[in-house]
């Protein structure tokens, strides 16, 4: 038994010394690739898939970090950094399957916009492309499609699933409460199709993203509206080279055949670099710079970024692709950006459809106490709806995009039944109860009367909290609040106008903003701190966070897909069966918009 355990302890040690050599090389090839930036090279971005908002603040391993894929913050700040760095004479998107929120492929626009401001080119290379990557790429200066592949554009997709007949036939069924028709959190699992007014706030977000897209590519490839709209709905399929002929792109070209064109024009003659160093990752140029820019006083901005559902606890994490933003990392963050005296202002940053009702509350408080020390501005990013709104209400100013999905002020409720499955697989149940209610809130059983009508009044307890606080934060009338609440959802644009949002506008605008409320010098670059911060060594050697197992065997499910809305749904039950009574109260976004 002795020698078992002397074993194990040396293989331990085996593995610690192989983390750390792992290391060592990784910081060795870290420092090695900072000092050797060409001096005249092209910046080449990445973008494909869903982009996140930040990157995960997990450790990563040296040797993980090139295949990291870059979030939406990354992009924006090395764009924006670009603009400046002599060095870089070109950037080259390498855009292959962008599936993310509008709002989302809106702010990579602006900074590109900025960037081409600058005096820099800014091209982009389309490679699996669809309608986003097409939208996203018309805000450069050329678009190459890749020879041999084909473009998709075949407008907009709004689905939604309908669990109810499903779990029906398994014996399964929902009692539920929704305050007001507009919040539908609940109709995927107690109708068989969209309720007028679930379909009324879609066709409105689809009008709004589907004008935003057409009108956006028309008006930079030149391209008649009409003569677009005939491409998505008579074509919609198109060859690269057909894609030339219409101006959706300009040039067509083999993805390798286009890089060593890069390669030999700009690394041609240049001192002590060959052709493969001319192009410079996004990851390989992050890890080579101050990131995200060099500040020029000692007085900081806060950044904290609240991604994802909002839950309880880290334990209560989100199934799917997306893991839950809890109570306590907000917390801690809150907690750090306050004892930092360097520190002056906090940009709250929001990509959340929002969650579980109580934590958006408590989250409101905590931010509400950190207001009182130190400004804070809200940047809304493609998402910040329901329990996500909610929070954000603790700003002294808020920023959306024109496509931010925010509003949908509400509550609903859900708790199953299984009466139907318990008969169908002859599961005999016997109840012995002291208390006439004990055994009223139970998932083998639909509430009665009284329990429905209490199960009612404490949702309602709920919604009435968040109408105050609503009116309080925004100085509106009751009355005001509850014209435009009731779950109803809102583009940004609209929201500004209905007084829940104070302006348009992207996370540098929120950066400036809070910038003058902490009497930071306008004429000074402040410094970024971001939080949640990323995990460190020891947390990822000792802590209680994920491991190296994590890294070996971990696996993406798309977002969006059959699959990562399957899990959502599992996670949802999953999360109904732990709570008293089966009942579980939401302040979340029922849908997710996404051109495809």
């Amino acid at each position: 038994m002795a020698k078992k355990k002397i074993g194990a302890g040396k293989i331990g040690c085996i593995v610690v010394v192989l983390v750390f050599l792992v290391l060592a090389i990784g910081v060795y090839r870290l420092f090695t690739a900072q000092k050797s930036l060409p001096e005249e090279f092209v910046l080449k971005i990445d973008i494909s898939g869903d982009i996140r908002e930040t990157v995960d603040t997990g450790f990563a391993l040296p040797f993980e970090r090139e295949s990291q894929e870059l979030s939406l913050q990354d992009i924006i700040f090395l764009l924006d950094r670009a603009s400046e760095d002599t060095r870089i004479k070109g950037i080259l998107l390498d855009i292959d399957g962008v599936r993310t929120g509008s709002a989302k492929i809106q702010q990579i626009q602006r900074a590109i916009e900025r960037t081409r401001n600058s005096g820099k080119l800014v091209n982009a290379f389309l490679r699996n492309a669809g309608d986003q990557d097409v939208w996203l790429a018309s805000a450069c200066d050329a678009m190459i499609a890749e020879r041999g592949n084909f473009l998709l554009l075949d407008g907009l997709r709004a689905e939604l699933l309908f669990y109810t007949g499903t779990l029906e036939k398994l014996g399964v069924s929902f009692q539920a409460v929704q305050w007001t028709d507009w919040k539908s959190g609940v109709e995927p699992f107690t109708r068989l199709a969209a309720s007028p007014e679930f379909r009324e706030r879609i066709e409105m977000s689809l009008d709004s993203v589907y004008a935003a897209y057409t009108g956006y590519v028309t008006k930079q490839r030149d391209i008649p509206l009409e003569t677009y709209e005939i491409i998505i709905n008579e074509k919609t399929v198109l060859s690269a080279d057909q894609a030339k002929e219409l101006k959706v792109v300009d040039e067509v070209n083999g993805h390798w055949e286009y890089l060593e064109r890069l390669k030999k024009s700009y690394g041609k003659g240049k001192n002590n670099h060959d052709e493969d160093d001319v192009l410079v990752s996004g990851v390989r140029y992050k890890a080579a710079v101050p990131w995200p820019y060099k500040p020029e006083t000692k007085e900081h901005i806060a950044v904290i970024t609240a991604s994802g559902p909002i839950v309880r606890s880290s334990d209560d994490m989100a199934a799917g692709t997306e893991q839950g933003f809890d109570e306590e990392t907000l917390r801690s963050s809150v907690q750090a950006a306050l004892d930092d005296e360097s520190v002056k202002a906090i940009v709250l940053r929001i990509d959340s459809p929002g969650g579980d009702a109580l934590a958006s509350a408590n989250m409101l408080q905590v931010l509400d106490s950190a207001r009182v020390k130190k400004p804070i501005v809200t940047s809304m990013s493609s998402v910040a709806a329901s329990g996500g709104y909610m929070i954000a209400l603790a700003a002294d100013s808020i920023f959306a995009e024109p496509l931010t999905v925010t509003g949908s002020i509400g509550v609903y409720a859900l708790k199953p039944e299984i009466s139907k499955l318990q008969e169908k697989i002859a599961l005999n149940r016997e109840v012995f109860t002291r208390g006439k209610n004990a055994d009223a809130y139970t998932v083998f059983k639909p509430l009665d009367e009284a329990g429905m009508a209490k199960f009612m009044e404490t949702t309602g307890w709920i919604y009435d909290d968040f109408l105050d606080k609503v009116v309080r934060s925004r100085k509106m009338t009751r009355e005001e609040v509850d014209a435009v609440a009731g779950g109803r959802v809102w583009m940004g644009e609209a929201a500004v106008k209905n007084g829940l949002v104070d302006r348009i506008g992207g996370l540098p605008e929120a950066l400036r903003a809070a910038q003058v409320l902490a009497g930071i010098d306008s004429a000074a670059v402040p410094g970024l701190k971001f939080y949640p911060e990323p995990q460190g060594l020891m947390d990822y050697l000792f802590g209680g966070g994920p491991g190296i197992e994590s890294h070996l065997f971990s696996s993406k499910i798309p977002a969006g897909s059959f699959a990562d809305r399957s899990m959502r749904t599992l996670d949802l039950l999953m999360r109904l069966e732990q709570q008293p009574g089966g009942m579980y109260r939401m302040t979340m976004l029922p849908y997710d918009l996404r051109v495809e």
